[in-house]
Parts: C-alpha cells; sequence; structure tokens
C-alpha cells in the first residue's frame, strides 16, 4: 500500500492555560512506567503537564501537594470528575462501590498543606514537622536504612522543626497524625458496607491509581500509534500530530475495514 500524509491540523491560537494539560502527548511517551521508581515517575508527569514545567519545582514540593497535582492532570487526562473505585467487604466479601470527587481531594489539600504537622507525644512536648517533599523520598530511596524504627527515627529527624526525636512506641501517634493532618499521602475511606452495614475503612492509594490510569492511557496512545502506521504509513510524529478526536476517527474506519 503507498504510504499517505496525514491530512494538516488547521492552525490554532494559543491561549494561555494555567492548569495542567491531558497526559498523551508525544513527549509523554518517554515516560518510563515499567522502569522508574514512582516519585520520579509523578515528578515526570509534573514537569511534563503541569505548571510550571520543571522538575526541580516538582521534587521541592511536598507529597500531598504532588499528589493532588498528580490527580488534576489525571482530571484533565480522562474529562471525569471523580475516581469510581471498588473495594471487598472485609466482613462480608461483597464490593463496595464508591467515588471520589477530584476536585475535593485537590481543594482539601490546598487548605492544609502549608502548615507543619504536629503530633502528640504523651508525657513530652508536642513534635511538629514540616511536610516531606519529593526530595525527602528521593533521598529517603537510598538511604539503606537498617531497620524499619531505624528509618522511621531518621526520616522523623529530617523532617523535625522542634520537639523530641521520636520512640519505636510512637509510631502509631505519628501514623495518626499524617492520616489526620496529610490525608492525601495516607488516604482513607470511612464507610458502611450497603450489604451487611459493616464499618468500613478502605485504604486508598490515590497516587498509585493516578499513575496505573496514565500508564493504561499511555499503552492505548502507543497501540494507536501502531495502528495508524501501520495502516496509513505515518511516522509517529505525524499520527500524535492529528487531534486525538480525528484520530478515534481514522480508527473507527480502520475497524469497519476488518
Amino acid at each position: 500500500m503507498t504510504a499517505s500524509r496525514p491530512p494538516a491540523a488547521p492552525a490554532t491560537t494559543a491561549v494561555a492555560d494555567d492548569g495542567p494539560r491531558a497526559f498523551g502527548s508525544a513527549v509523554d511517551l518517554e515516560v518510563d512506567f515499567a522502569r522508574d521508581d514512582r516519585a520520579t515517575l509523578v515528578t515526570a508527569v509534573l514537569a511534563r503537564c503541569a505548571t510550571p514545567h520543571d522538575a526541580s519545582h516538582w521534587w521541592a514540593q511536598a507529597v500531598s501537594t504532588r499528589t493532588a497535582a498528580l490527580l488534576r492532570v489525571l482530571a484533565a487526562s480522562d474529562g471525569e470528575s471523580a475516581l469510581s473505585l471498588v473495594a471487598r467487604c472485609g466482613a462480608c466479601g461483597e464490593s463496595l462501590e464508591f467515588e471520589l470527587p477530584l476536585a475535593a481531594l485537590g481543594a482539601a489539600e490546598a487548605d492544609y498543606s502549608s502548615r507543619p504537622l504536629r503530633v502528640t507525644l504523651p508525657g513530652r512536648p508536642a513534635l511538629s514537622l514540616r511536610r516531606p517533599t519529593g526530595d525527602d523520598l528521593r533521598a529517603w530511596r537510598h538511604a539503606g536504612w537498617t531497620s524499619r524504627p531505624d528509618a522511621v527515627r531518621r526520616m522523623v529527624d529530617a523532617l523535625r522543626i522542634a520537639g523530641p526525636l521520636p520512640t519505636a512506641d510512637d509510631e502509631p501517634a505519628l501514623a495518626a497524625a499524617l492520616a489526620e493532618q496529610d490525608p492525601l499521602v495516607a488516604f482513607a475511606v470511612d464507610c458502611r458496607c450497603p450489604h451487611c452495614d459493616a464499618a468500613q475503612s478502605v485504604s486508598v492509594d490515590l497516587e498509585g491509581i493516578a499513575l496505573s490510569r496514565l500508564a493504561a492511557r499511555q499503552d492505548a496512545l502507543l497501540r494507536d500509534v501502531h495502528r495508524l502506521a501501520s495502516r496509513y504509513g505515518w511516522t509517529e510524529a505525524e499520527v500524535l500530530a492529528v487531534p486525538a478526536t480525528r484520530r478515534r476517527r481514522y480508527l473507527a474506519l480502520i475497524e469497519g475495514d476488518a
């Protein structure tokens, strides 16, 4: 079959927009979801799709701020206003379906992200901590700690603003403070099972879900490029230059000819 060129897209006027763009451009194919660690993946996505397009800026942001920004990228990419999730009841084993409004998650993060964490320790002064950042995650990944208590102590020491270093017995209080004061980092949904009425606390890995869905979007884009390039002889750059709505129409035509 003779190779053909895709029809040129009409010229458009750029409009300034401080919001995130959808994940799915040519540069997004460079993100290696299979090999990079999670903190690096989040930074790579945000540096491409969020404002500013600066990896060092996003490494320096609090983990909760990074998660909220990643959820905004997901919303712009999927065109959805909520995350639809399914969990399993720990009591009866039936499925629980619920939705998380993406806008509300981002708005909640803005209310608390600038405040330090405050942990009440029995019989001692309160412990004040700054919020962990992407840079902290990157440093801790290569820290080489010898045990969990050692890791917790050194992580807290790196974040400590004021107050005593915690002991191993303080870990439950630290976890509770994180869940209450930095909820996007340790997110959970409290609900009741509609089948047996048992109270549930469902942990939700917001960052992991967002990355998984963006990875699936990247895979779908690669499949689209493969099909269009195989059929029309276009290069990857030429396929990606065609607006997504028109790519879907070409793919439907190919499907109709099968």
